[in-house]
């Protein structure tokens, strides 16, 4: 049986959550909750906000190599614990803004193999909006972006990549798991349809990552709920995703088969990249990156907030600021004598 890692990578709201609980319920599997561990990995790697940040362990007389096999052995080391106090063999994690950075976890980890899901852009958009409150646009960029990244780097993975899609996994869920097992080196267990049982037994949280209850079985009536929720102006935002959306298999409104090859329910990287190859640009990025902001820590954010604030104080005390005030008072109705007077008052106060 093979022992490298397992990394499972998709966008927020695409049933990340609900594959790490399936195949965290093997015998062999242990894939915990979400860790960021490449977060602190990659800091590691390069130091943040120093020119010298890429190279500081060259001074020292250490090479890359000798320093990804140092932090491999060290995160490693940290799964293989908790993998064994599961009584488990093989370790993995699922973080989704992972996705972004899959091409260093596969040089850092060489032997790691990725499980991808995605689910229709409809249905992701939507529960971002519903749940999150996130303008339905922008989660239909951002759905665009991620699955964009996951897709180059599935092709630069080839065969260390299997992808599957969400509306397949729970209407059709032996059938994806027959094929999926295989592709990570290991063999089908009838516990991975169980999921919610074993986690009970295994003692896991109730709710999980993005509020995912480990108690709910599998729900095929999850798959098309998003579209007789959406209005039509937000259907209409999901033009932007379709050149992307129809290499995976999906309409408009749902989930078509998908696109054969040498499996029913599953794709490598290598044929992803033979789709992609077939609808030259889908993958250039058009736009800016969007990056959500669902799981930041509330202290950072309250101090970035902070942080903007005190700049916009600093900037409407500006003198160009209060002259483009005093414009709009005279578009108010001020007279022009209000206005002379407030500026002779600026000219003498002394301040910038």
């Amino acid at each position: 049986m093979d022992e490298a890692p397992i990394f499972i990578v998709g966008s927020m709201r695409s049933g990340s959550t609900m594959l790490r609980l399936i195949l965290d319920s093997h015998p062999r599997i242990a894939i915990g909750a979400e860790t960021g561990f490449m977060g602190g990995l990659l800091a590691t790697r390069r130091i943040p906000g120093w020119k010298h940040g890429a190279e500081w362990f060259g001074r020292i007389g250490w090479t890359e190599q000798e320093l990804d096999a140092r932090l491999r052995e060290f995160y490693a080391g940290m799964f293989e614990r908790h993998a064994r106090s599961q009584g488990k063999a093989r370790w993995g994690d699922k973080t989704p803004f992972h996705t972004s950075h899959m091409e260093e976890m596969g040089h850092v980890f060489p032997d790691a193999v990725f499980v991808g899901i995605v689910r229709h852009p409809g249905a992701v958009a939507a529960s971002l909006h519903r749940s999150f409150h996130y303008a339905f646009d922008e989660a239909v960029a951002y759905w665009c972006d991620v699955n964009r990244q996951m897709l180059t780097a599935a092709g630069e993975l080839g065969d260390r990549f299997a992808l599957c899609r969400y509306e397949d996994l729970v209407s059709n869920s032996e059938d994806v798991l027959r094929e999926l097992m295989p592709a990570i080196g290991e063999e089908f267990d009838p516990a991975l349809l169980r999921h919610h049982e074993v986690q009970r037994a295994q003692g896991a949280p109730k709710l999980t990552d993005g509020s995912t209850s480990s108690r709910d079985p599998i729900d095929s009536r999850r798959a098309e709920k998003w579209a007789d929720e959406i209005t039509p102006g937000q259907r209409h935002a999901l033009a932007a995703a379709a050149p992307l959306s129809e290499i995976l298999g999906y309409t408009a409104t749902g989930a078509a088969p998908f696109p054969a090859g040498t499996q029913q329910w599953t794709a490598t990287g290598k044929e992803l990249a033979a789709r992609c190859a077939e609808r030259p640009g889908v993958l250039d990025q058009t736009g800016p990156t969007v990056q959500l902001a669902i799981d930041q820590d509330p202290e950072e954010l309250a101090r970035r907030l902070a942080q903007v604030e005190a700049a916009l104080a600093r900037t409407r005390g500006r003198r160009a600021v209060r002259i483009a005030e005093a414009a709009r008072r005279i578009q108010r109705g001020r007279t022009w004598a209000d206005v002379k007077g407030a500026w002779a008052s600026l000219r003498h106060d002394g301040r910038p």
